[in-house]
């Protein structure tokens, strides 16, 4: 949630509460619920303070400009040997498969 949108939500919560415990003092009931909601309306001033202290937005970082027509060089992507060989072990398991299963082509097995 944005800090913006907290703190409105805080503020409406707050008054909220405070018209609470107005009538809540009009009908002269428990103390136990007064002081209780009481200590929610200061948590939600602590709150607010802290949001207030925090507040402050980190330093942004200067974005990195490239010159005009200069592009960004993409790294060529090489396969290993390694690599090379198991994608080779790993369609002949699958052509064998197809195969046994009396296919004439792999496309016809994939689905």
């Amino acid at each position: 949630m944005k800090a913006k949108k907290a703190a409105k939500r805080l503020n409406k919560a707050k008054v909220l509460l405070s018209s609470v415990i107005d009538q809540y003092a009009a009908e002269n009931s428990a103390a136990g619920t007064r002081d209780l909601l009481n200590a929610a309306v200061s948590n939600i001033a602590q709150a607010q303070a802290a949001m207030k202290g925090a507040a402050t937005p980190p330093a942004a970082q200067p974005a990195k400009v490239r010159a005009v027509g200069e592009v960004a060089a993409k790294r060529e992507r090489k396969i290993s040997e390694e690599g090379r060989r198991r994608l080779s072990l790993a369609a002949r398991k699958r052509w064998a498969a197809a195969k046994r299963k009396g296919a004439r082509t792999l496309a016809a097995t994939e689905n």
